[in-house]
């Protein structure tokens, strides 16, 4: 059973969750990692067996079906986090939108249902 309030609440929420998705204005696909790496050179620290490897701070994505990969540089770290955080939040959002308009949508048959059924009770013959 829907009613027209549950209705309206739901809209709230989803007028909530347009506000949210549209206030932001920066965002870049993909994740920060700082892996290590050795570099192949025979004289290099990072050939010893024991050794990690060069510390590397990177940010992978996906694009076009093909992992891609880029360093960062030091200055922008800060901001490379903020932006594909800003990313995961909106992908998230966007997931609960779309489960919002399932939700409507079910909510918006079963008062279909029930306004008919009302309507067809004022008359005999329906």
């Amino acid at each position: 059973m829907s009613s027209p309030e549950q209705i309206k609440k739901l809209e709230k929420k989803r007028s909530l969750l347009f506000r949210e998705l549209l206030a932001y204005s920066l965002m870049i696909p993909g994740a920060f990692k700082e892996v290590y790496r050795k570099c192949g050179k025979e004289n290099c620290w990072c050939c010893k067996p024991d050794a990690a490897g060069h510390l590397l701070k990177r940010i992978t994505w996906s694009e076009n079906g093909h992992s891609k990969s880029k360093a960062i540089p030091e200055k922008d770290i800060d901001w490379i986090i903020e932006v594909t955080r800003n990313y995961r939040e909106f992908r998230k959002k966007r997931r609960e939108l779309q489960r919002l308009d399932i939700s409507f949508k079910q909510m918006f048959d079963a008062y279909e249902k029930e306004i008919i059924k009302k309507s067809r009770l004022l008359r005999d013959y329906l």
